[in-house]
């Protein structure tokens, strides 16, 4: 009996204007008459991710932030679990950034973010999403000693992130990892978090088998979560390589409201099965 549906933020719960689709709204007020959870988990930060779920945060229990690193209770800013990232690491990351002249989010575990040469496209996108401030130094040894959560290059160019990525491969840090997401990010995450083990984890904390788990997303930085859950969904606008590892391709776009049809098409069928 399904449990809990988590979904990725942008580009899959949510549209392409950062809003959520009315058929999606409708769908989580009905799974929470179903008893049924749904749990946003995002690359994003939890103060973000909460503030840009405001018509439905009434029916919201958890959110997974940081691409799994994080769990909170809805209305607590302390996570209940966060797995964070050592400053080195992300100075070591940070400094290579520079070099190659490429736009940077640093990512502090309150949710501050730091921007590095971002073009005005991209400040227009995150202002207001997120808690953002501009480095007017090339330099984050201000941050050594604020315990911080990850690091992302962005470029308009994927194919840009796809040759950094490839260039960085023998030289990452230890226990360290790349995916990407919203076809503008590389990420560089720890290798033993993704959202994968924050949905698991998650489940194990609520006594749930993962074959109860749904999850929704679209970009590499969902694979695992899609991987681990007992039923993995993409949307239609999903990255190929993405759409390949689901077990459930929807029709349905971010536009459209995929929850509306993960609702129908698995939800809605057990809910009248055990009734009968």
């Amino acid at each position: 009996m399904y449990r809990f549906v988590a979904s990725d933020m942008d580009e899959t719960f949510l549209n392409h204007n950062h809003s959520i689709p009315e058929a999606n709204i409708q769908a989580v007020y009905r799974l929470k008459e179903l008893g049924v959870s749904f749990v946003p988990c995002s690359g994003r930060p939890y103060d973000s991710v909460v503030g840009s779920l405001e018509p439905i945060r009434d029916c919201l229990d958890y959110v997974i932030s940081y691409n799994g690193a994080c769990i909170n209770r809805i209305g607590e800013n302390d996570p209940i679990q966060a797995h964070g990232m050592p400053f080195n690491t992300i100075q070591t990351l940070f400094k290579h950034g520079v070099e190659i002249g490429i736009g940077m989010h640093v990512y502090q575990m309150d949710g501050r973010v730091w921007c590095w040469q971002l073009d005005d496209s991209e400040l227009h996108r995150i202002d207001g999403l997120m808690n953002i401030a501009l480095l007017s130094s090339p330099s984050i040894d201000f941050l050594e000693d604020v315990p911080m959560a990850k690091i992302l290059y962005y470029s308009p160019s994927d194919e840009r992130l796809h040759a950094e990525a490839a260039a960085m491969a023998n030289m990452l840090p230890v226990n360290v990892a790349t995916t990407f997401s919203s076809g503008r990010y590389l990420e560089f995450v720890r290798s033993d978090i993704d959202k994968g083990t924050g949905i698991a984890d998650l489940a194990h904390m609520l006594h749930i088998s993962l074959d109860d788990v749904i999850a929704c997303g679209d970009a590499p930085n969902d694979d695992a979560m899609i991987q681990t859950a007992g039923v993995g969904v993409v949307v239609s606008n999903a990255d190929p390589q993405t759409a390949a590892l689901a077990s459930y391709r929807a029709q349905a776009s971010c536009d459209d409201g995929v929850l509306a049809e993960v609702l129908k098409r698995f939800i809605e069928p057990q809910h009248h099965s055990n009734q009968a």
